[in-house]
């Protein structure tokens, strides 16, 4: 496996970590048994999902740290997913995984990588933003004289949100704000089945 810089490594570690609380979403909605106080299931799965969408955000900004970390000296301590996404719009309107297919064409005896995108499916921008303050709301106490959270309908939306996060990074791509650099981040590796990321330069 070729080394990885350290920023291309960090990303690698967000998309393990990423990984790993799908992983641990998947059994608890796979999983019959329950808390004997369900809303702490609710609760559970919605800081997963919560933690996830930050992860997102943040290898975002790994992908142009370069470039963010001009105009905003303290970045190193920004966290919150929906701050961090409306910054880097300003700085790269391409910052959002693009979710694609890859496939393999053979042209002149050489193989060529074609990326194809995704179109439909996926988590797009405006969900990540609706599915963050939707979790967000999870997870605070509920006003006694406020609006009712609705369990039962928030339930039924984990397999969806989950479904469409994994298609946006199961193979995905951003373009920094250079336009000649690309990163190619995968959910599993062909050699150990662990996340892999590469970078491409335009020739």
């Amino acid at each position: 496996m070729l080394k990885l810089t350290r920023d291309l490594s960090k990303y690698r570690d967000n998309l393990c970590e990423i990984k790993k609380r799908v992983e641990v979403i998947v059994d608890h909605l796979t999983d019959d048994s329950i808390s004997i106080f369900s809303i702490t299931d609710v609760e559970f799965l919605c800081l997963q999902f919560r933690k996830i969408l930050e992860l997102i955000a943040l290898s975002s900004l790994v992908a142009n740290k370069e470039e963010y970390s001009k105009q905003h000296d303290k970045f190193a301590k920004h966290y919150n997913a929906r701050l961090i996404l409306q910054d880097l719009e300003r700085i790269n309107v391409d910052f959002y995984p693009r979710p694609t297919k890859q496939n393999i064409k053979e042209i002149a005896g050489r193989k060529i990588f074609d990326l194809q995108p995704v179109t439909e499916g996926f988590l797009t921008k405006e969900e990540f933003f609706v599915v963050y303050e939707k979790c967000g709301s999870m997870l605070h106490a509920e006003n006694p004289y406020g609006h009712k959270k609705n369990i039962q309908d928030i339930k039924l939306e984990f397999p969806v949100w989950l479904n469409k996060i994994i298609k946006l990074l199961n193979h995905h791509s951003i373009t920094l704000i250079d336009d000649e650099t690309m990163i190619i981040g995968l959910m599993q590796g062909e050699e150990d089945g662990q996340p892999s990321v590469f970078e491409f330069k335009k020739v």
